[in-house]
């Protein structure tokens, strides 16, 4: 799933016509570090992960190439619970992104 990651950020970045050097501004973060996420090198922490969909301006779900399902109503309570502690959607999605993710990662070992 990691090589898999940083084939999606080439792609959507290729996609978008944006160089290695202009996204690595745009995510605040080095052209040394993208590139190696890309290079498959570099396994990016949940908050870089989201800095890139941010910066190539596409939900982290895509990214991550994750399907969304409809979530079961518990899901929908803990999501209402973080929004009422001041936790935005965007971290929330991010969070559960990163999660499924690394569970994902768990599964192909």
């Amino acid at each position: 799933m990691t090589k898999s990651l940083g084939k999606q950020i080439k792609k959507f970045r290729l996609k978008k016509g944006i160089s290695i050097t202009r996204l690595a501004q745009k995510a605040k973060i080095s052209k040394g570090y993208l590139s190696s996420i890309e290079s498959h090198k570099t396994n990016p922490s949940a908050h870089m992960i989201q800095k890139l969909a941010k910066a190539l301006e596409v939900p982290v779900e895509q990214l991550l190439n994750i399907q969304v399902e409809l979530l079961d109503p518990e899901w929908v309570e803990l999501v209402t619970q973080a929004k009422e502690m001041g936790i935005n959607k965007e971290e929330v999605r991010a969070f559960l992104a990163y999660e499924a993710w690394k569970h994902s990662l768990k599964e192909e070992v």
